[in-house]
């Protein structure tokens, strides 16, 4: 069968005409860096279009690929819809509104129907059909899709960002979870947690053959193609990147411990995740993430470049410990507790960057009474 993926493309790509390449890369960075909420409606907008439909629901020739470890996020079945900083690109109150009602049709239906019919819903089942195997009504389905759309744009609200980033908002795009098997991914949305378009091309000719496309549904098809294909290109970079830090920063994200975070570039993490240095600073631009011990985090927090790293271990070592006499005796518990090998100056000069006086003229550490 021959499907097709976006990340598969790139042999593709490559025998294009060099203006075409740059104008799809144009393309790419610039859905890279459009904002969640315009993504959520460009995404909605697409799969609301007669032609999406038809070949999702009729002819299968489009289908969704969930990534595996990957769900929605815990919260989203409390639906705790908050109050944005920015209003603008939903309505909050008619969210809140239709939401105690969902949660009972949600409650009635059970979490396991309720994710397949309606947040992983399979290819090809019309709302008529969902009603009739969920015991609802057409009005009742379409409530529930609604607000399973509109939540996914009210969960990504902006955050106020970590501290010391005054005046700096970010997107909460997932949360780091945790179940038996380890840590997952659970998205803020829907949108982004039914995975990406698959494109079934060779039954797409063959629904082109059969004459149930019209002329203009064929071309408005093939445009549609190339949408759905880049789509899949934020996504993928999205679920990627995610996946990497959780890779890389596994013992950060399962304890909590600021002296687990290892030194991590963004060019390294590129790499792991097969995308460009570029692609990925675009990608994690404005973005956050709970991690399990419930610390919202710009995604940017993950990379510590080297000196970054030994600046917060120096930071740490000194604020617990008050007893080191001397900046050698530092440097060996850098070495022995995290991994950091500097020199006996090195620590000195990070010492008076953290404004940290000479380690015989600190005050010693008062005992409790």
């Amino acid at each position: 069968m021959a499907e097709l993926r976006f990340e598969q493309t790139q042999s593709a790509q490559m025998q294009m005409r060099p203006e075409m390449r740059q104008v799809l890369r144009i393309e790419q960075a610039e859905l890279l860096e459009m904002p969640e909420a315009d993504f959520r409606r460009l995404v909605a907008e697409t799969e609301a279009s007669p032609v999406f439909r038809k070949l999702y629901q009729q002819s299968r020739v489009i289908r969704r690929q969930r990534a595996a470890r990957t769900d929605v996020c815990a919260d989203f079945y409390g639906a705790k819809v908050e109050r944005a900083a920015d209003q603008r690109s939903f309505n909050v109150d008619e969210v809140l509104e239709s939401r105690d009602a969902v949660l009972a049709l949600v409650r009635r239906l059970g979490q396991d129907t309720f994710k397949k019919y309606f947040l992983f819903p399979e290819a090809g089942m019309a709302p008529d059909e969902i009603a009739h195997e969920c015991g609802l009504t057409p009005a009742e389905v379409g409530l529930v899709n609604r607000f399973v759309d509109e939540f996914a744009v009210a969960s990504e609200f902006h955050q106020p960002g970590p501290a010391g980033a005054q005046g700096i908002h970010y997107t909460r795009i997932a949360s780091i979870e945790r179940d038996r098997e380890g840590l997952c991914i659970g998205f803020a949305s829907a949108c982004l947690a039914r995975g990406s378009y698959v494109i079934d091309y060779h039954r797409f000719e063959e629904t082109a053959a059969s004459g149930t496309l019209s002329p203009a549904e064929l071309k408005e098809a093939r445009q549609l193609f190339r949408k759905l294909e880049l789509i899949n290109t934020r996504r993928d970079t999205i679920t990627n990147v995610l996946k990497a830090i959780i890779s890389r920063q596994s013992l950060y994200l399962t304890s909590g411990d600021g002296r687990s975070l290892l030194p991590l570039s963004q060019k390294e993490l590129a790499v792991e995740a097969g995308i460009a240095p570029s692609t990925l600073s675009r990608a994690i631009q404005g973005k956050s993430v709970l991690t399990p011990w419930g610390q919202d985090l710009a995604l940017k927090s993950f990379f510590p470049g080297p000196r970054r790293f030994r600046r917060e271990a120096l930071r740490q070592l000194l604020a617990r410990e008050h007893d080191l006499g001397s900046d050698e005796a530092v440097r060996a518990r850098l070495r022995d507790e995290f991994g950091v090998s500097i020199s006996r100056r090195s620590v000195a000069n990070m010492r008076q960057e953290l404004k940290v006086a000479p380690l015989g003229r600190r005050a010693p550490r008062r005992s409790a009474a």
